[in-house]
Parts: C-alpha cells; structure tokens; sequence
C-alpha cells in the first residue's frame, strides 16, 4: 500500500473506531506521517508511519497508548514497570517526555517534528512530565488499517494484565490506576 493510501485508509478507521483523532504531521508531499487519537473518550493514543532510512532502513507503523503520568515515580517503581516488558507480547513500556499546561484550560503544546520553538517574553518553557505508554511496532506491509482496533484491544489488554499483576503484587503506587487519571483531554480539539 502506498503512504498516502495508507493515510486515507487509516483516517477512515479512525473515524469509525475513534471518539477523536488529529493529524498531527505530515511530511513534505502532504502525507500523514503522525496521529493522535481518543478512543471512547478515555484512552488517548498515537499512531505514526517512520521511514527509518538511517537505522532499520524498513518502514514502520507505530502504536501507542498513553497510560499514565509517572513523573513522581522512585526508581524501584521503575524498575519493577519496565522488567514487567518482558510479560509483554510484541509490545513495550517506554517513557516519553510530555509537555504540560500551565493550568488545567491551556491546551497542551505540541511540536512538529524539526520545529524550532520559540518561547516569547515573560513566558516560561513548559513543563515536561514523563508519560508511561504501551506501543507496538510492526513493518508497514504487515499492518492493516484495517486491523487497527486490533491492535488497540491488544494493547489494553496486555497492559491491563500486566499493571493488575503489579497491583497485586503491591498496593496501590504507581501502577495504581483510578478515574482521576484519565487522559481523555489530553489530546481533544
């Protein structure tokens, strides 16, 4: 499938499994390169296509789902999260650096890829808070627009078995998941 196939087809899946989604980048021909997604206005999540010419030179489709703000997390919490990777199938926890607003109505920053970013006058730099996700990798010919629901119950699933585990193994903490840390607004227009 070519890129800008892809693109068409992804966003109609989108919109039929999706509550929002945005594209987010796109690369020099107008081609979506970088979504971002709310599924049931409660699970928020990207997808982006890499070309990967200087490392894997295979191009690749990425899912993610953010699951939970971890920035006050100890080491040993860490620790215990990222050994869980190895219960993972085709999948991994990993930390991604997050902007957040300065209070709860400002919209959250987000930069293009290659964007310089210029912050004027008395304003500070934002913020950054480090978001656990779930993702997956998969070379571009074998992922199906089709199959992306798919792929999004697979994450839920394996990150719901593998937090639980944790949460049984200890009370409460970081993988200590509640109502109040939904991340629905995160990404919604």
């Amino acid at each position: 499938m070519e890129p800008a196939d892809f693109a068409v087809r992804i966003e109609e899946v989108m919109t039929e499994e999706c509550s929002s989604y945005e594209c987010v980048l796109v690369d020099d021909d107008e081609i979506g390169r970088l979504w971002t997604f709310v599924i049931e206005d409660t699970f928020s999540g990207y997808l982006s296509v890499d070309d990967n010419e200087e490392s894997l030179k295979v191009r690749t489709v990425t899912v993610g789902i953010n699951l939970k703000d971890i920035t006050g997390a100890s080491r040993e919490e860490l620790l215990e999260l990222f050994a869980r990777n190895a219960g993972l199938v085709s999948a991994n926890f990993s930390v991604m650096k997050f902007p957040v607003a300065a209070d709860a109505e400002e919209e959250p920053l987000i930069i293009d890829e290659g964007e310089d970013v210029d912050f004027a006058g008395d304003e500070a730099e934002p913020e950054l808070h480090d978001m656990l996700i779930i993702q997956t990798r998969l070379p571009f010919e074998a992922f199906a627009p089709e199959d992306f629901g798919g792929y999004i119950q697979n994450l839920l699933f394996q990150a719901d078995l593998q937090l639980t585990q944790a949460d049984d193994d200890e009370e409460g903490g970081l993988t200590d998941f509640d109502e109040d840390d939904e991340l629905d607004d995160d990404f919604d227009d």
